[in-house]
């Protein structure tokens, strides 16, 4: 039997499927098991066990009205360089869709949302982002929260967007800022303790 995909899936009027995107950046024991071992034994006993297959492209969808969109799925939120890589290939809008239902009553709900809007405000995007038992919003390019549905709350909601063409340094560069500031940081500790050396020498 082949392992299943965790995906995001768009379809058409007639159900016919026009997007599909399949995570990429998997969870770690609840979406796979690293340990391929223990994997085994675990899945003898029961198959209700985390056995996806991860993703290899991270498609970038088409809208009727020309503009594209990326969709990231749960927690890869988290990782700013994987998302900034939709709006390379052209994403005008970002959506995260994520299953928040780990995290029953804790602030992890919220604190997943705040780490997805950041994600809005290093590629100027507008963010939809939709969850089961979390907390459903629409983020602006600079980290505005709209949201009308409380958590644990089914609903539907009205929520403003737009789509962006322009790119962000960070979008085109990605982390060089950050490491080229610990570098600099490395050779001034590394120069400081040369230094202090010198004159520990020196005095004695």
């Amino acid at each position: 039997m082949q392992a299943p995909y965790n995906s995001a899936v768009m379809v058409d009027g007639t159900g016919r499927r026009i997007f599909v995107y399949d995570k990429i950046h998997l969870v770690p024991f609840g979406e796979y098991e690293p340990f391929p071992l223990i994997h085994r034994v675990v899945a003898s006993v029961s198959s209700e066990v985390g056995g996806f297959r991860k993703g290899t492209t991270r498609v970038v969808g088409t809208l009727p009205n020309g503009f594209k969109f990326g969709t990231y799925i749960c927690y890869e939120a988290i990782y700013p360089g994987e998302v900034r890589e939709f709006a390379n290939h052209g994403a005008n809008l970002l959506i995260n869709i994520s299953n928040d239902g780990w995290f029953g009553k804790s602030a992890a709900a919220e604190q997943h949302l705040r780490m997805a809007r950041v994600r809005a405000v290093e590629n100027r995007r507008w963010l939809l982002r939709v969850t089961n038992s979390g907390i459903t919003a629409a983020v602006d390019p600079y980290g505005r929260t709209f949201t009308s549905i409380p958590r644990d709350v089914r609903g539907a909601a009205d929520l403003p967007y737009d789509f962006r063409t322009d790119l962000t340094l960070y979008t085109r560069m990605g982390d060089w800022f950050a490491w080229l500031c610990v570098i600099v940081s490395v050779i001034l500790v590394g120069k400081t303790f040369i230094k202090s050396r010198r004159i520990s020498t020196s005095e004695e």
